[in-house]
C-alpha cells in the first residue's frame, strides 16, 4: 500500500471561515486573522484532522475586533485512514448529527415541557460546515470538507484518561446522558415517525468501516488481534471460540450483511462511544489551599461520524467494557446496567411514551441478544485505547501496519481477561 504514506494536503482559508461563520452567526463577518494548532495527541482521534482555531473578526454591526475559539474538523491526512473511515460518507453523517438530530432532540424536549435545565444538551455548538467543493451535503465529502464547532476546551471541558477509564461517578453521569440520548431517538420514532425517517435515519446512513473487500487486510486484522491475546493464560481456553466469532463477524462485513433491526429498542446509536468521544465539565472546590475536582457537572458528546440505526446495547456494552477503570465492572456491573435502564425509561415517561414494552425484563433480553455482537469491536479497540501516546505515530503517516501494532500493557491484558471471562459467563461468547 505505497500510497499510505502520501499525505493529503489539508488547507483552511480565511475565506472558508468567513463564509461558514457568517451563516451561523447571522451576520456578515470579516476575518482579520486566524491561527490554528493541532488539538489532539496521537492516539486520541483517528477519523479526522482536528484543529483548535482562534478567529479574530469584525461584524457588520460591530467594528470591535472579536475573538472566537472554535474547532475545525477536516478529513484525515492519511489516505489509509480516509479509506478505513469511509470519510466520503461519514463526514456528512456527522454534519447531519448537528444539523438534523440535535435540533429535533431539542424541539421534542421543549414541546413536552422538559425544563431547560433538565434538557439533554450533549451536542457542542455548531458553527457551520462544508462537505465538498460544490457545498452540497447530498454529494460525497472531499478534501475541502470542514466542520466548525465549539471549542469545548475553551468552554471549560476536559477529556478523560483513555488508558485509565472512568470511575463510578463519571460512568454514572455518562450512562445517564447516553440513556437519554437513546431515549430521545426512540421517542421520535414513536411520536414523530416521519421526522425519525427524514432526520434520524438519514443521519444513520449505511457505510463501511475498514476494508471489507480486501481479504488480505482482513486476515491481517484478525491474525494480529488474536496474536495480541493468545499468550494470556486466562484467555487460552476461549481462543477457538474467539476466532470463530471474529471470522463470523468479518464474513458478515464482507457480505454486506448487518444484524437485523430489533424493535422496540432500536434508535440512533453513536457507535464509537468510548472515553475520547466525550468531554466533562467540573466545579473546582478548594480544600486546604489545594484545588480538587469535584464530580463532573456537565458532559458533551463528540465524533458522530459513524452513527447507526441499531440497538442501544451497542453503545452501552462498548462503553462499559472499553472505558471503565479496572475493577469497576467487577464491583458495579449490575448497578450500572440498572442505572442506564432507569434513566432510559425515566425520560421516555417524561416524553409521554409508554414504557411497558421497555421493561427491565425485556431490556435484559435485548442485552443478551445484542451484547455478543460487540465482542470483536471491544476486543480490537482495547489495543489502541490502552496505547501509550509516546508509542503512537502521527495520524498523517499512519497505515495498516501502524493500526495492527500491539501496544497493550498490563492494563490491556487485565481488560481483555475480564472481557473474555465476563462474556463467557454471560453466555455471550
Amino acid at each position: 500500500m505505497s500510497s499510505d504514506n502520501n499525505k493529503i494536503n489539508i488547507e483552511l482559508k480565511k475565506e472558508d471561515l468567513e463564509k461558514l461563520l457568517s451563516q451561523e452567526l447571522h451576520s456578515d463577518i470579516k476575518v482579520e486573522k486566524f491561527s490554528f494548532t493541532p488539538l489532539t495527541k496521537p492516539g486520541d482521534n483517528y477519523g479526522s484532522t482536528i484543529l483548535a482555531v482562534e478567529v479574530f473578526y469584525y461584524t457588520h454591526e460591530n467594528s470591535h475586533l472579536q475573538k472566537l475559539p472554535i474547532v475545525a474538523k477536516l478529513v484525515p491526512e492519511s489516505p489509509f485512514l480516509r479509506k478505513v473511515f469511509n470519510i466520503e460518507i461519514t463526514f456528512n453523517k456527522e454534519v447531519r448529527a448537528y444539523t438534523l438530530v440535535a435540533p429535533e432532540f431539542h424541539k421534542l424536549q421543549k414541546e413536552k415541557g422538559i425544563p431547560e435545565n433538565e434538557m439533554l444538551d450533549v451536542f457542542p455548538k455548531y458553527y457551520g460546515s462544508r462537505s465538498n467543493k460544490q457545498d452540497d451535503i447530498n454529494k460525497e465529502a472531499d478534501d475541502s470538507a470542514v466542520l466548525l464547532m465549539e471549542n469545548l476546551k475553551s468552554s471549560g471541558y476536559e477529556i478523560g484518561d483513555r488508558r485509565k477509564g472512568f470511575n463510578l461517578e463519571h460512568m454514572e453521569l455518562v450512562l445517564s446522558k447516553l440513556a437519554q440520548f437513546h431515549a430521545l431517538g426512540v421517542a421520535l420514532k414513536l411520536l414523530k415517525p416521519q421526522v425519525f425517517k427524514d432526520n434520524i435515519l438519514k443521519t444513520c446512513e449505511n457505510f463501511e468501516i475498514g476494508t471489507p473487500d480486501d481479504d488480505e487486510a482482513n486476515d491481517k486484522f484478525i491474525n494480529a488481534t488474536i496474536n495480541h491475546i493468545k499468550h494470556i493464560p486466562e484467555v487460552i481456553p476461549y481462543l477457538d471460540t474467539i476466532e470463530k466469532v471474529v471470522h463470523a463477524g468479518t464474513q458478515m462485513r464482507k457480505e454486506r450483511r448487518q444484524y437485523p433491526i430489533r424493535e422496540p429498542f432500536s434508535t440512533i446509536v453513536h457507535n464509537d462511544f468510548w472515553v475520547n468521544n466525550m468531554m466533562f465539565k467540573y466545579d473546582i472546590a478548594s480544600s486546604n489551599t489545594v484545588e480538587k475536582k469535584s464530580c463532573p457537572t456537565g458532559i458533551k458528546f463528540v465524533d458522530f461520524q459513524v452513527t447507526v440505526h441499531a440497538s442501544p446495547i451497542k453503545d452501552l456494552i462498548f462503553l462499559l467494557f472499553s472505558s471503565s477503570e479496572l475493577g469497576l465492572l467487577q464491583e458495579h456491573y449490575d448497578r450500572l446496567i440498572q442505572h442506564y435502564h432507569k434513566e432510559f425509561t425515566g425520560l421516555l415517561t417524561k416524553l409521554d411514551c409508554g414504557t411497558e414494552m421497555f421493561s427491565y425484563e425485556y431490556f435484559i433480553e435485548e442485552l443478551n441478544v445484542c451484547a455478543p455482537q460487540e465482542f470483536f469491536h471491544i476486543l480490537f479497540m482495547l489495543n489502541p485505547i490502552s496505547a501509550d501516546p509516546l508509542d503512537i505515530e502521527e495520524t498523517s503517516s499512519m497505515n495498516q501496519d501502524s493500526m495492527l501494532k500491539n501496544r497493550g500493557d498490563k492494563n490491556y491484558e487485565k481488560k481483555v481477561k475480564y472481557l473474555v471471562k465476563k462474556f463467557a459467563s454471560q453466555g455471550w461468547l
